[in-house]
């Protein structure tokens, strides 16, 4: 049963902008492994900007916000034919529980000047 659904969408200058501009944000907001990963592309800051329209997408999709789920107890992840997926943490983990998520669905993509994520939350 769909629980929720969300989209968004971010300009990838914006999301470098910030990177460049506040140090402490990408620690903030993504985990070393999203980090390491954006950083082996020849293009880091189009990964980075997609991944950061995920997890707005993915809080969306549970209507949570920012209130109760740190941007870092999310991650998002590639399987071995690389969908996109999503690993959950800490009070991210428990808020699934609470919502009565068993899932979040997503889809990424992204072109020279934007990235765009939806998500569906399923239990």
């Amino acid at each position: 049963m769909v629980k929720g659904i969300g989209v968004d969408i971010v300009e990838i200058e914006r999301i470098k902008k910030a990177i460049q501009q506040y140090p402490r944000f990408k620690h903030r907001v993504f985990t070393p492994q999203e980090q390491n990963y954006c950083m082996s592309k020849a293009n880091p800051h189009l990964h980075f900007a997609v991944r950061f329209a995920a997890k707005e997408a993915i809080l969306k999709s549970l209507g949570t916000g920012l209130r109760k789920i740190k941007w870092v107890e999310l991650e998002i992840c590639r399987d071995e034919l690389g969908k996109p997926f999503v690993k959950f943490f800490g009070n991210a983990s428990e808020r699934l529980k609470e919502y009565g998520v068993s899932d979040v669905l997503i889809s990424l993509s992204f072109c020279h000047h934007s990235a765009v994520a939806s998500a569906i939350a399923i239990g």
